[in-house]
Parts: structure tokens; sequence; C-alpha cells
């Protein structure tokens, strides 16, 4: 078992690896992009495009203007404070409002049915849950992670992969400009080495102006019913039961506040077990998220009772 575990880190690594190597070569893409994207930008007042520059201002509204001058190429930008000019070199990311959220793709611990994309991401997850995603196309979406956790053996570490592909999108026909996602995917965890298990999932995303709405139905597939978990010294071996059968449901929200584009409302509702209602759990937090940063912190209840803080945090580059 103490391979899996091995497997699981050197993923981790590769996307992290992908991640790295990819970012100078997106680099370039980008903005050659950029500079290809002004034959595309509307100049009308309904379409919002969101601009974050090199050093990190972030600046949002229609564009007003497409011209050039001896500095070279420049669009103004009707903002809040007036008329921006900024230069093509300037930016490091353009899009509009809709493409401007990168973290469409998840929640706080479930995944959405919307794909990664052509984006990819390192995280952190709780401060000792290390984790990247990456995306192939608009339709698969690799996510893979391990813990780090000091004064517990690399054996007793927690791991996990998932694949997910979306195999629909399209228009919701609820909400104007809605739209409709739908998923399937399988997630193989380690809860310690020797301990395996592996769920399959479907998941459906509707999504409206600010908000997003996320339904899945997971089962475990693979892995005793029993587990025993270590955890060095740090607490004595316990037993965790969770047959095979076993069905479970979640719902998820995604809303952004109204005026604001850099919060969102994040909250999940799953129960792992349907025949077990104590086996449900609610998150609530907030999300805070430009183009390539985003941070998560709110309070995850359990039936047991207890509640337990929940941070996250993630960077999606360029």
């Amino acid at each position: 078992m103490r391979k899996l575990a091995v497997v699981v880190s050197i993923v981790l690594f590769l996307l992290s690896l992908h991640a790295t190597a990819y970012a100078q070569v997106h680099r370039d893409s980008v903005d050659q992009a950029i500079i290809d994207l002004v034959d595309d930008i509307d100049i009308a007042e309904e379409v919002v495009y969101f601009v974050r520059l090199h050093n990190g201002d972030l600046l949002s509204g229609p564009v007003r203007e497409i011209a050039n001058d001896a500095e070279g190429t420049f669009i103004r930008l009707g903002t809040e404070i007036g008329r921006a000019k900024v230069y093509l070199h300037q930016i490091a990311w353009i899009g509009t409002q809709e493409r401007s959220y990168r973290q469409h793709h998840r929640l706080y611990i479930m995944p959405t049915a919307e794909p990664i994309g052509k984006d990819h991401f390192l995280g952190l997850w709780e401060l000792l849950f290390l984790y990247g995603g990456v995306g192939i196309g608009d339709v698969v979406s690799i996510t893979a992670g391990r813990t780090a956790v000091p004064g517990i053996p690399f054996d007793q570490q927690v791991s996990a992969v998932t694949a997910k592909a979306t195999v629909y999108a399209g228009d919701n026909g609820i909400v104007e400009g809605g739209k409709q996602y739908y998923a399937v995917g399988m997630a193989a965890g380690w809860l310690n080495d020797a301990n395996f298990l592996a769920n399959i999932f479907a998941v459906a995303t509707f999504t409206g102006k600010r908000s997003s709405v996320t339904t899945m139905m997971f089962a475990k597939v693979a892995g005793p019913d029993v587990y025993t978990f270590h955890a060095g010294r740090i607490i004595d071996p316990f037993n965790l039961t969770y047959a095979s059968g076993k069905i479970g449901v979640g719902l998820g929200l995604d809303s952004r506040i109204e005026d604001r584009h850099d919060i969102h409302v994040v909250g999940e509702l799953w129960n792992a077990d349907i025949t077990r209602p104590s086996n449900t759990a609610l998150y609530l937090g907030l999300r805070l998220a430009n183009t390539a940063f985003s941070m998560d912190f709110g309070m995850t209840v359990l039936t047991a009772p207890a509640v337990v803080p929940t941070v996250a945090f993630a960077w999606t580059p360029f």
C-alpha cells in the first residue's frame, strides 16, 4: 500500500511541475491571447470586462475604446472612478465578468459539474492538505492531494485523487444567461496507506447571474467496510465504518454578494450514508477571490455534535 501513497505523491508532484512548467508557456500564450483578444472585444455598455495588471491591480468595466499611440495598443475601461487607459503590455489577465471567477469548478469539499477547463491550480486545505488540479480541454478535470501533518509517519498520511468528466454543458432555460452542467467521476482515497476506498459520483450544476447550485450523488464501490485509522502518537488508533454500497448525497451553493466582485458565500450540506441522518455535515463560509487567488474560511458543523473551523487557499496562475 505504501506504493499507492507514493503514486499519489508522484501525481501531486507532477501536477505541481505541470503548473510551474506550464506557467511560462501559458504566460507567453496569454500575452498573445491578449493581443488577439482586441479583435474580439465588445465595445458595448452591457459587457463588463475584468482586467488584472501585472502589478496586481484590478479594474472592471465596459471597454469604451481601443486605440494606439507611441507606447502601443491600449484600451479604455469605463470604471467606477472614470475612464482608465490600460496598455496591453500591462495586462496579466483579461476576460468577461463570467470568466473572472476561476474557482467555479469546486465548492469547499464538493466538486461542481463545471470543468477546470484551461486553468490549473495549487491549493492548501486546512493548512495541512496540499492539493492541485488541472483541466484537459473543457471535459476532464483531475485533482490530487496529500496531507503533510508533522508528527505523523509518511505511511499514515491521507491521500486523494479525483477524476471528473463534464459530459454536458448548455443553457438551462431557467435564468437568462444561466448554464447547466453535468459530470461523472471517481474519487480514490487512502486513509493511511493501508486503507483504500473509492467512490463514484454524478454531479449537476445550475448557474445564474450571481449564484450556482450543485447537487451530487455518490456511492462507495471499493475498500473494506471498517478502517483502522492511525495518526502516529497524536491520537490513539480508532475504527471508522464506511461500508461498500453506501449511497451519499450533497447539495452546494456558491453565491456572489451583490455589488461585490470578490466575495462569495459558499455552503455545502452532505451526507455520506442516506440511511443514517447522523452522517450529515454542514459547511458555511465566505470566499474571497480575484482572478488568481482565493481564500475560504468558515465553519463545518457535524452532528457529533462538533464545530470545526475550515480554511483553504488556492492559486490559479495567469
